[in-house]
């Protein structure tokens, strides 16, 4: 019977080790938080748009003029937000993709980052899915009215990039991809992800 009552003994405080020791294990390690940065950045052989990219993107851009000889690149727009680990991220707004396009006009995104959470590999982030999409004005026609008034003729396309299960580097800007512009000079958006561990 004392032996029962000691393997009893033995076993509660065991349990209650092992209890003590995962809630202290939880005070010590919160759910990590991601900060996640979408450039878009913009390039066109338009030798009226000439610009440069800030130093942070500065290996994007020796990568971008090696492999498409554009003139000029541009931060067309920046977005950031912050996530759980395993979380996700779904953001829409107007865009400022096409310098040419007029403000009646505007460009739209969706863009989504689903399942974002911490690699098997150090320093490094896996998502489970990157999804990005805009509808951006396209001139199809256009004429003059009875004042001799220009007109133009506007149609709205789609255009986006869809990724599954792709890994990261922290704090490191990644190409993710590219996507035309419907644009005769070459136009083209390229989308550069950068993923760093959040201040609690």
């Amino acid at each position: 019977m004392k032996i029962q009552f000691s393997f009893i003994k033995i076993a509660v405080c065991l349990l209650l080790f092992v209890v003590g020791g995962a809630a202290q294990a939880d005070q010590r390690s919160p759910e990590s938080s991601f900060e996640i940065t979408l450039s878009v950045v913009s390039g066109s052989n338009d030798a009226a748009q000439k610009g440069e990219l800030p130093q942070s993107l500065a290996p994007i851009a020796k990568q971008l003029r090696s492999s498409f000889g554009l003139t000029s690149l541009r931060v067309a727009d920046t977005y950031v937000g912050r996530i759980g680990n395993g979380g996700n991220i779904n953001y829409k707004s107007l865009a400022n993709i096409d310098t040419s396009a007029q403000p009646e006009t505007p460009s739209f995104l969706d863009w989504t980052i689903a399942g974002l959470r911490n690699a098997s590999n150090p320093n490094s982030f896996f998502m489970q899915a990157f999804r990005f999409g805009a509808r951006v004005p396209v001139r199809v026609g256009g004429g003059a009215d009875p004042n001799g008034k220009q007109l133009s003729v506007i149609q709205y396309e789609s255009i986006g990039l869809n990724v599954d299960r792709l890994t990261v580097g922290e704090n490191t800007p990644v190409l993710i991809g590219t996507i035309a512009l419907p644009k005769a000079d070459g136009g083209r958006v390229f989308l550069v992800l950068n993923v760093s561990p959040a201040a609690n």
